[in-house]
């Protein structure tokens, strides 16, 4: 098996894997690794392991050498190369009247080729924008348009909830959220409640699904009769996180934890009732 590194070019983006061609690394390490576009910076996630060929991301690339001061000097050049090209392409736009949002910009190592990441409703024509910046530029521009969930993990920011954007500080993955999602979690479906700075539903609607799920499957629905030691009762909520029950007994409902209500009574030839009833359960 071939052995590889993992790296990432920014804090949450995707991880890519390198041959580390016998250099001794170490996770936080910064290395300068080929690219499909030149050299670049990135920074040690996964330290070198033996992988399959199925788990590794192609074409598998090299790392050149450990980064040197001299190689996060040239960085630091191309991000402030970046940052120039950024403002000058929003300026453009704005006075070419381009119906885009210019959000973020990268500059390869050398600083020869830059990348324009844009939000748009529409289509846009960028070519003549193109032509006219990488004239006055003196280098390769690239337009590449983005969605409203990777504007937000450009830009970075903080959520309704007080803390730094998910997507900016851990998430390195966007997966599909459903207003389902909401449904099962008993949360008022308010469309100012459930989405995020990005207009789009809460990433976090995921983090507590699969315990929500969990729940639903061992508890019973809405309105099944089941039966308690204080004997039967009609359920009319539950609480999924806390696997709690609340039934209707004698017209007051009551919270009664999972474990202490079944589906049928004791005499029946099932647990539970504990002699309630008066009968045997064996």
């Amino acid at each position: 098996m071939p052995t590889v590194v993992g790296v990432r070019f920014r804090e949450t983006g995707k991880m890519y894997h390198f041959d580390p061609v016998g250099i001794g690394l170490r996770r936080l390490d910064k290395v300068v690794v080929e690219t499909a576009h030149g050299p670049g910076v990135g920074r040690v996630v996964l330290e070198p392991a033996d992988r399959t060929d199925e788990e590794i991301t192609q074409p598998l690339r090299r790392v050149l050498r450990k980064a040197t001061a001299e190689d996060l000097d040239r960085e630091a050049q191309a991000q402030s190369r970046a940052a120039s090209v950024l403002e000058r392409c929003r300026t453009r736009s704005r006075d070419a009247g381009l119906p885009m949002r210019v959000v973020e910009a990268d500059a390869s190592l050398d600083g020869r080729r830059v990348t324009i990441y844009y939000t748009s409703e529409q289509r846009v024509d960028t070519r003549a924008l193109l032509r006219e910046l990488s004239g006055e530029l003196h280098c390769r521009l690239e337009f590449r348009q983005v969605g409203p969930r990777d504007e937000a993990k450009l830009l970075d920011g903080y959520g309704p909830c007080g803390e730094r954007l998910c997507c900016s500080r851990w998430l390195t993955a966007f997966k599909p959220i459903s207003i389902k999602m909401a449904k099962l979690q008993n949360l008022a479906l308010n469309p100012g409640k459930l989405a995020g700075v990005c207009g789009r539903l809460k990433c976090c609607l995921r983090y507590e699904l699969e315990n929500y799920e969990e729940g639903q499957r061992e508890l019973p629905g809405i309105g099944t009769t089941v039966y308690t030691t204080q004997g039967e009762g009609r359920v009319v909520g539950l609480n999924l996180p806390e696997r709690k029950v609340q039934l209707l007994l004698e017209d007051e409902p009551t919270w009664f934890p999972a474990d202490e209500v079944f589906s049928h009574n004791g005499c029946q030839g099932g647990g539970g009732c504990g002699g309630a009833c008066g009968g045997h359960g064996g």
